[in-house]
């Protein structure tokens, strides 16, 4: 039980206990992943109730999903919450209803995913050759290939820790910096252009990159979003251009 206990309270997604009382939801216990993703001091979330959390977009369906949730066992819901400074965080909540002392609690996994839909949108609408996630020192945690191969070759060590920077051409490396630091003075989205060069470079091509801050409920960073595209590509093309195939068809 210890060793669980540990696991609750160090995970890196968000996770926090619940039961009924009188029809409301209320607290048991939150870890601090969860604390930190809402903003909001953990003391001050077990005097909560569980609605009190979420926006009013996400409370209109509530009754509907408790309902699922108790006939089904479990629960898998895209939310809304409202952090500290009254920020919406966009969610994936997955919850499981369990049995202890013959009572009702339910488990629920929180992970946020504001990238997941920035980078949807983005997918969509340029022929993008890659997307992940940054640290604030622009170290990647995670990268994910798209319409055609990396252009880099993968370090021995795997992508991830690596710097996005050890990919670029040394004199392009100070002005991602400066767009990095704008991201994240003005919390909005930049872009900037940058070629390629290094070791890990399978060829020297210029390249866009898109990148996107993601702060908690508190307004601190917890991740930055990014794309890359072909630089001389993305002006453009706004969708995918039709096959010759289907072309040949009309």
């Amino acid at each position: 039980m210890r060793s669980l206990n540990e696991q609750f309270a160090s995970a890196n997604e968000g996770m926090f206990y619940t039961f009924e009382e009188n029809g409301t939801s209320k607290f048991i216990e939150v870890n601090n992943a969860f604390t930190k993703l809402l903003g909001i001091p953990k003391s001050r979330i077990l005097s909560m109730e569980l609605n009190d959390i979420f926006a009013p977009e996400s409370l209109k369906k509530m009754p509907q999903k408790k309902l699922r949730l108790n006939q089904k066992g479990y629960l898998y819901a895209e939310e809304t919450l409202c952090g500290h400074n009254g920020d919406k965080l966009t969610v994936e909540i997955h919850s499981t209803k369990i049995r202890w002392e013959q009572k009702d609690l339910y488990f629920h996994v929180v992970k946020e995913i504001s990238e997941k839909k920035w980078l949807t949108s983005q997918i969509r609408n340029k022929p993008v050759i890659a997307s992940g996630l940054l640290t604030e020192e622009l170290d990647i945690t995670e990268i994910t290939n798209h319409y055609e191969p990396l252009p880099f070759i993968e370090p021995t060590q795997g992508f991830g820790g690596s710097s996005l920077l050890s990919f670029i051409e040394p004199t392009d490396c100070l002005k991602v910096k400066r767009c990095v630091s704008k991201v994240l003075e003005y919390h909005q989205e930049k872009q900037v252009t940058f070629q390629t060069g290094s070791p890990y470079s399978t060829d020297s091509i210029k390249l866009r990159a898109f990148f996107k801050p993601i702060f908690n409920g508190n307004d601190e960073l917890i991740k930055i979003a990014f794309v890359l595209c072909r630089a001389e590509n993305v002006e453009q093309v706004s969708e995918m251009p039709i096959s010759p195939l289907l072309l040949a068809c009309l």
